[in-house]
C-alpha cells in the first residue's frame, strides 16, 4: 500500500490530520494545475480549497482504480472548467473542434520535439518564452500538455483526468509541444538576428 492510500485509510477511519498530510502533499501541484488552467491567482487559491473539500466529502468513493493523485487532478479539472464555463464561456471549447480556430491544426508535427518532454526544454534559456507559448495556447492543448510534459501524468491518466480518448490526448500533445517549438524556434531566429546585428536586447 503507499503513502496516499495509507493516508486515505486513517482519513476514512477519523484521522483528519491525515488528509492534512494529503493535502500538503499536493497541493503545489494542484494549484499549479489550476492556475494554468483559470490563469488568476486569486480564482486558481478559491478552486484549490474548493477541490480538496470536494476531494474530503467525496473520499470514500475513491475506488483506488486510478492513482490518488489523478482522482484529485479530476476534480480540479473539472472544477476549473465549471468555473471557465460560467465566467468565461468563450475560452472554454473543450473538444477537437478548437484546432479549426487556431494555427497549430496546420502546423506539421515534428516527430522528434513531440518526443520531447517539455521540462527538458524548460530548463534552456528560453524558458520564459517557453511559458508564453504555454500559456497562449488555448485551454485544450494548455491542459494536456502541462498535465502530461509538467505535471508527468502518462498519456492514459491524462485521458482520465480529462475524460478525452487516448488518441485525442496524443493529438493535441502533439499540436501543443509542435506550437511550442515553433515559438522557440521564433524566439531564438529573432535573438540570432540581433546578434549579428551586434544589438543588444
Amino acid at each position: 500500500m503507499d503513502q496516499d492510500r495509507e493516508l486515505i485509510t486513517k482519513v476514512l477511519s477519523g484521522d483528519y490530520d491525515a488528509f492534512e498530510a494529503l493535502v500538503e502533499k499536493h497541493q503545489g501541484r494542484i494549484y499549479r494545475h489550476l492556475r494554468k488552467m483559470v490563469k488568476d491567482y486569486n480564482v486558481a487559491e478559491d478552486l484549490l480549497q474548493e477541490t480538496f473539500l470536494s476531494a474530503y466529502k467525496g473520499l470514500d468513493r475513491f475506488s483506488g482504480g486510478s492513482s490518488f493523485a489523478t482522482w484529485l487532478f479530476r476534480i480540479a479539472t473539472n472544477a476549473a472548467l465549471m468555473f471557465l464555463r460560467k465566467h468565461k464561456p468563450d475560452n472554454v471549447q473543450y473538444d477537437d473542434d478548437i484546432k479549426t480556430r487556431v494555427h497549430i491544426a496546420h502546423t506539421p508535427v515534428s516527430p522528434e520535439f513531440a518526443n520531447t518532454p517539455l521540462d527538458l526544454l524548460l530548463s534552456n534559456e528560453g524558458r520564459r518564452k517557453i511559458e508564453q507559448a504555454i500559456d497562449d495556447l488555448p485551454l485544450t492543448y494548455r491542459t494536456v500538455l502541462m498535465l502530461r510534459d509538467v505535471e508527468g501524468f502518462s498519456v492514459e491518466e491524462v485521458s482520465k483526468i480529462t475524460d478525452s480518448s487516448v488518441a485525442a490526448i496524443k493529438s493535441r500533445l502533439h499540436r501543443a509541444r509542435n506550437s511550442v517549438r515553433e515559438a522557440l524556434e521564433s524566439y531564438y531566429a529573432e535573438r540570432d538576428l540581433y546578434a549579428r546585428r551586434g544589438v543588444s536586447r
